[in-house]
Parts: structure tokens; sequence; C-alpha cells
């Protein structure tokens, strides 16, 4: 029976609010008014066309460089902004944000934060 209950207690003790509601990543949608637009997430190629749509660990939100390119077209770039998950107090609950929000949520996951804006519109300028 204390088995049992030192188990329970530990798991629920290792889990962030944050990160058990809202997730520990976030899906970022890019769109342009431009065909044939190359989209970026830092270096990486996400999608090609008119849209596209990709998933981001939270930990990794503040560094990400999003990038919409066309060839013979000046490149739009944008970062994404976060914003505290307010979720993530109910950490203050549970063991008084300890191990919830400093441990899980902030450290081990990010999920403390979210994207302050999920879609972004990246046209590249084409003189016509």
């Amino acid at each position: 029976m204390k088995t049992i209950s030192l188990v329970v207690m530990v798991s629920f003790f290792m889990s962030g609010c944050a990160a058990m509601f809202s997730g520990t990543s976030e899906t970022i949608n890019l769109r342009s008014e431009e065909a044939d637009t190359q989209f970026f997430v830092n270096n990486n190629e996400i999608g090609k066309g008119t849209s596209a749509t990709t998933s981001l660990p939270k930990k990794n939100l503040k560094t990400a460089v999003l990038r919409a390119e066309k060839t013979g077209c000046t490149t739009q770039s944008s970062l994404i902004e976060t914003e505290f998950d307010a979720i993530s107090l109910l950490g203050l609950v549970i063991d008084c944000g300890i191990i919830s929000i400093l441990v899980v949520d902030w450290a081990a996951t990010g999920a403390i934060t979210k994207a302050a804006q999920r879609n972004y519109i990246l046209t590249p300028k084409c003189s016509k």
C-alpha cells in the first residue's frame, strides 16, 4: 500500500499543469498571398505553396524564426512572440509550484509559455 501511494504521489508531483492541459508543443500556421512560397522555421523547410503548418516544442518557441521565400522576391520573416501560460499557476495548489511549475513546466518542457499568435501571414514582396 505504501508503494502504491508513493508511486501515485510521485507521478502527481512530476506533472506540470500547463504540460498536462495545454501540451508541450504548439501548432504554427503560415500563409502567403504568393503562390510557390517556400516556408521555413529556422533553416528547415516546412512546406511550399500558399500555406504550411508545423508543430514546435514550446521550449523552442522563443528562438524560432519563421521565414517565407520566393525566387526573385524579398524574403519576409518573423519571430514567434510568446506569453505566459497562466494554466501553469495551478501547480501552486499541487506542490507550491516547486516541481510542477519550476521543474516540469519551465525547465523540462517549456510549457510555461505559449505562442501569443499561432497564425502568421508572411508574403514575400515581389515586384510586378
